[in-house]
């Protein structure tokens, strides 16, 4: 992102001009509109439709508003997590940055609210927890381009899978985004999204080079602004999409990266597996500390272990297993060999595990390993761990996954390895500031009847809160846990300023104060105004 100042109706992608690659099933805001796609009934408050394309190659596809009459409307007001189910005025569905522009400033003109929807993949109702507002839906604006100077702009509709798919076949190249891939960019990079890349190429903001931000301001007029490290007009609103989080500094048009890294051509895959009959309180301690110490061992940012990811499944015991599935860059076996043989030290025999390998393509293996799952209800935690787990938190776990009292086999905590080149980064080099972790930690229960939602929240927040019973309940930032991730909201948190951005908050709040002083966006745990 060199420097720029965005003005009203500037569409970003600025210092030249830019050529579009090739691709299958992207919008590319320039194509004729797709079959079944129609204007939306207008209700005076929100944006009108652009009118439909005449022939092929004529103009993009059309915004169209989505009301509570529309049969589309449901489906368009829940999220991935099947919890929350919103009541907006509206959903406009836009394909290109004009029209996402349009569609803010005839929303801020009528006072409404704005929350945005990428992939729908927010944990909590933070998107379409909108009573009367508007809902943008921004999952139709995929294209991507390549500028002048060599980068790469992907707009925030694209899915993970949509990245990896097109870069790699393209270019050659990845960006170290997540294992769930149909999360939508839009979000999951502005919270410091991770994946198994990560740890031996950093997080996908540590290859940010420009954001295409849609910002409200004092005046509340609208402009699109791009966004540069470098740029001292803008240089702060670069700064806090590199972890502050979505839904408080504007709307997120499009990501431009640049010098990202080449995966491995092939990667080893293994799964492992562990019965729950097998392990007793000793064993499960015995093998949560290998996986600790490995990593103690095997996370700085020069370690070669850097080259192997793992997660880690402690499901609840009435699943039957524990489950890891590994993946190690390359062909040579010797890391993986060496890592599994480390979870087995101490062990006893009947309780040692079966494992099975295959060495795929990487792109092969990323599909492989998609995390997303089926639309559900559920609820989340996370925490961060800087070096192995103490002796309370293994015995807390232990008895959180056995309770006898609870039977969910969709109840689990997943310990994903961290580390490596996520910590090459100092803390507020970007904002997000968890830059020491060996390990990311994420509390897991799904089920599907809403009579049962009391059982299951009640689970996870006593599992939680017995963790982390010697620091009031939660992980604070300390030399053994550094507070949550923000792309794992919880509202449940008392303390998530901190838990979430540490020192780097009081920061966030300039440039919220900056760049929205009207607080137009806003949700529960978006960062405040200073002073508030």
């Amino acid at each position: 992102m060199t420097s720029v100042r965005g003005t009203s109706g500037d569409t970003g992608g600025r210092g030249g001009g830019v050529r579009r690659l090739s691709r299958r099933g992207f919008l590319a805001g320039t194509g004729t509109a797709a079959a079944g796609v129609a204007v939306g009934t207008v209700t005076g408050a929100l944006p009108a439709a652009a009118a439909p394309s005449q022939g092929a190659g004529s103009g993009p596809v059309p915004a169209v508003e989505v009301g509570p009459g529309d049969p589309r409307y449901p489906a368009l007001v829940t999220g991935f997590n099947q919890r929350f189910t919103g009541t907006p005025a509206a959903v406009v569905v836009v394909t290109t940055a004009d029209q996402c522009l349009q569609a803010v400033r005839v929303a801020v003109a009528a006072g409404r609210r704005v929350t945005v929807r990428a992939g729908g993949h927010c944990y909590e109702g933070f998107v379409t927890d909108n009573p009367g507002g508007v809902v943008l839906d921004v999952s139709g604006m995929r294209a991507v381009t390549r500028t002048d100077d060599g980068g790469t702009r992907l707009e925030s509709g694209c899915t993970n899978w949509d990245v990896y798919e097109l870069l790699y076949k393209s270019q050659g190249v990845t960006l170290p985004a997540g294992s769930c891939y149909s999360v939508g960019l839009g979000g999951h990079v502005v919270g410091g999204g991770y994946g198994l890349m990560s740890r031996e190429h950093g997080l996908t903001v540590d290859h940010l080079s420009a954001v295409d931000v849609v910002v409200v301001d004092a005046d509340r007029s609208v402009r699109l602004v791009t966004a540069r490290p470098d740029d001292p007009e803008t240089g702060d609103l670069f700064w806090a999409h590199t972890g502050g989080g979505g839904g408080t500094f504007g709307v997120v048009v499009a990501y431009t990266f640049r010098d990202l890294p080449a995966p491995p051509p092939t990667v080893q895959l293994a799964t492992t597996t562990w019965q729950w009959s097998a392990l007793d309180a000793a064993s499960f301690a015995t093998l949560l500390g290998n996986y600790g110490g490995w990593l103690a061992a095997n996370s700085a940012p020069d370690s070669p272990g850097r080259r192997l990811f793992g997660l880690l499944k402690l499901s609840h015991v009435s699943a039957g297993t524990v489950t890891l599935v590994t993946q190690a860059s390359g062909e040579d076996p010797a890391l993986l060999d060496g890592f599994l043989a480390a979870l087995d030290a101490g062990m006893p025999a009947t309780a040692l595990p079966a494992t099975t390998r295959r060495t795929m393509p990487w792109l092969q293996a990323t599909q492989t390993l998609n995390g997303s799952g089926p639309n559900q209800r559920g609820k989340y935690k996370s925490a961060y761990l800087r070096r192995p787990f103490p002796e309370a938190h293994v015995a807390a776990l232990h008895a959180a996954l056995t309770d006898p009292s609870y039977s969910n086999p969709q109840a689990l905590v997943q310990v994903d390895t961290y580390g490596g080149q996520v910590n090459a980064v100092a803390g507020g080099d970007t904002a997000v500031s968890q830059r020491s972790s060996i390990m990311k930690l994420q509390y897991q229960t799904y089920w599907t009847d809403p009579a049962e939602d009391e059982v299951h929240l009640d689970w996870i927040r006593r599992c939680y809160a017995s963790v982390y019973a010697a620091t009031g309940g939660e992980p604070v930032r300390d030399d053994v846990t550094d507070g949550c991730y923000v792309n794992y909201p919880d509202v449940d948190l008392r303390d998530w300023p901190t838990l979430y951005f540490g020192p780097n908050y009081g920061r966030l709040q300039e440039v919220k104060g900056r760049w929205d002083p009207t607080d137009q966006f806003h949700h529960a745990q978006s960062v405040r105004l200073p002073g508030r």
